[in-house]
């Protein structure tokens, strides 16, 4: 049975201690929110411990424990820093399991997931939400159930499969140079991950826990240093690629931030959300600058332009938009400045925009059971990709810019020509298991 107070014999870490943190520490120490580079949630994260003491714990020796000596005074600032002090009974129960050799019993099924040994078996194709080409054009990167799967750009083969803790990949970018693959998502009300995978030796270089919900589309900074993405917590966020360190988080938003662009220097980001708004930011510091666009609808999508500090945006009025994040006048109330020009309405909601390579056309997915291609200066339709079944949610250039894929609710990946709109291959990404039949096709046992 679980210890109770004053009864501190045989202490449950999971049942006894970790309630106990979650009530008086978690509110400065959690992985959002990490004062003194502590994260205290975790049994993990107790045991790395903070930027100044190191291990909150000395197993075994309570006396020598930061975290026992903080709670009771004995260093300075006494925590929880600016609250009511822990109780006796309380100090005690942890200064027992300490004691007791500080293990971790939290049964595995609670544990976060782990890095399947292998890889996933699918009865059906999972829906896509991922998926980018190599610099080189010659693989697509499409995103699976806890993997990414590395295909051979017209879909002949899988050359390597990335098996990662996330249930959910919503974004995937090559570096520049073709040697390394970042991968954005998580598991819904469990955790966000970035993925950082080095494609030469197929190994996860860095696995970035961030927030206790999944996290959205993202972007490489152009030197490939740095990844910003958007959170469920409001948040957008930066990682550091070359350390795994998060650099800032953001909490400029009012909803869900579904995804985050650089500028072309690097130097500035733009986030979009539900709460309708696109949001220009230092990438450096992530301080607040001012809104691009005027507030119409929730957004989903954000593309920024490959040659232009020029965003186009996206959502729930179906009208595709394109802004300027350079504004050519002092912002005003209810101001459009910055508005370039939109596109035609299209037929259902906007969940992914894209640019051609060379910035002259774009393209726009979502609800609708088409993705049309339009020319960028005259905002006139060009091509029509049809054949499509249930929503888009991510659109990928080749690099030459002759062909586009798309990705979305019924699992295929669909590939067409640019200037006409012509299909020129559909595949499921996945390895499809059939199940076998139970009818015995001889009439024999």
């Amino acid at each position: 049975m679980p210890a109770a107070l004053g009864a501190v014999d045989g202490v449950s870490y999971y049942n006894d201690i970790r309630p106990l943190l979650q009530v008086h520490c978690s509110g400065c120490h959690q992985a959002a929110n990490k004062m003194g580079g502590l994260e205290i949630t975790s049994y993990a994260g107790i045991l790395k411990g903070g930027a100044k003491y190191g291990s909150s714990i000395a197993k075994g020796t309570p006396e020598n424990s930061p975290l026992l000596n903080l709670v009771t005074g004995k260093l300075e600032p006494r925590m929880p820093m600016g609250g009511t002090a822990l109780s006796p009974d309380v100090i005690e129960l942890i200064t027992t399991w300490v004691r007791e050799g500080a293990e971790d019993d939290t049964p595995v099924e609670a544990k976060a997931p782990q890095v399947p040994a292998q890889p996933p078996k699918y009865a059906q194709a999972p829906t896509i939400t991922g998926m980018s080409y190599s610099p080189d054009g010659s693989l697509l990167a499409v995103g699976g159930f806890h993997e990414v799967l590395l295909l051979n750009a017209d879909g002949s083969g899988i050359e390597a499969r990335l098996l990662g803790r996330s249930d959910k990949i919503h974004s995937i970018d090559f570096s520049d140079d073709g040697t390394r693959l970042v991968a954005i998502g998580g598991t819904p009300a469990r955790f966000g991950e970035v993925q950082v995978w080095d494609l030469q030796s197929r190994d996860l270089v860095h696995s970035v826990t961030a927030t206790s919900d999944t996290l959205f589309a993202g972007d490489l900074s152009p030197d490939g240093k740095r990844a910003v993405f958007g959170a469920a917590d409001k948040t957008v966020r930066m990682v550091d690629l070359e350390t795994g360190d998060e650099l800032f988080k953001a909490g400029h938003h009012e909803d869900w931030v579904l995804q985050a662009v650089f500028g072309i220097d690097g130097e500035r980001i733009v986030s979009i959300s539900r709460d309708r708004a696109a949001k220009l930011a230092d990438a450096d510091t992530g301080a607040f600058l001012e809104n691009v666009n005027f507030l119409r609808d929730k957004l989903y999508a954000v593309a920024r332009h490959p040659r232009r500090d020029y965003v186009l945006i996206g959502g729930e009025d179906r009208v595709p938009y394109m802004y300027t994040m350079d504004r050519p006048r002092a912002l005003k109330i209810a101001d459009d400045s910055t508005l370039i020009r939109k596109f035609e309405e299209q037929a259902g909601k906007i969940f992914a925009l894209a640019f051609s390579p060379d910035g002259s056309r774009v393209a726009v997915g979502g609800v609708a059971d088409e993705v049309p291609i339009y020319d960028t200066e005259t905002a006139k339709r060009v091509a029509t990709c049809k054949g499509h079944k249930g929503g888009i949610f991510v659109i990928a250039f080749h690099p030459d810019g002759s062909r586009l894929s798309t990705g979305g609710f019924d699992g295929m990946v669909r590939s067409y020509d640019t200037r006409t709109g012509e299909q020129l291959v559909s595949f499921v990404p996945v390895p499809i298991e059939r199940a076998e039949s139970s009818v015995d096709p001889e009439g024999t046992d």
